[in-house]
């Protein structure tokens, strides 16, 4: 997973998976299979990981508004740093051209629009968004936000003022 994170797939040899794994390449085919089956093996897991990473935040606090800014501020921080985030560096390397990977992401993505949205919903519910607000437009907005400012941190922003962006997004929803 690292490797594939760190370089991504076009960029990570079979020789780079044999010094991560240890193995020689026969042991890796037969443990792995393919190098495409082993990637795919690895963006689930890099995508199972981050979620119960952000989702074991999502209820520490008593205010749902609160709860959603822990979740992005676990999400951003670990999209910082040069690798950046692998399902954000998959969805512009592979998912274009990769109908394995576009369906993969397609239903992580969905996985993590659902939990937004109930958040939203939990904050709507408690009184700290406006009711007005369509939970999942306002999901969908804070995603694409993410997934925009993860791409800026790897690429040539500092975390702070991106933050600085999420939390007035945040805030105009109240």
């Amino acid at each position: 997973m690292d490797a594939f994170w760190a370089k991504g797939y076009e960029a990570t040899s079979m020789a780079d998976l044999c010094n991560c794994t240890g193995l020689h390449k026969g042991s890796l085919y037969q443990a792995f299979g393919d190098k495409h089956k082993l990637f795919m093996d690895s963006l689930t897991h890099y995508a199972e990981k981050q979620f119960r990473e952000v989702a074991a935040v999502a209820f520490d606090s008593d205010s749902p508004l609160e709860n959603i800014r822990a979740v992005v501020y676990k999400i951003s921080e670990r999209a910082g740093g040069e690798k950046g985030c692998m399902m954000v560096n998959t969805m512009v390397e592979r998912a274009p051209h990769d109908p394995a990977v576009r369906k993969t992401l397609e239903a992580i993505t969905s996985k993590r629009m659902r939990f937004m949205v109930d958040i939203i919903a939990k904050a709507q519910q408690a009184g700290e968004i406006r009711p007005e607000l369509d939970p999942n437009k306002l999901a969908l907005q804070l995603m694409v936000t993410l997934a925009g400012s993860a791409t800026m941190i790897k690429g040539f922003m500092e975390g702070e003022p991106l933050l600085e962006n999420l939390e007035d997004l945040i805030n105009s929803w109240a």
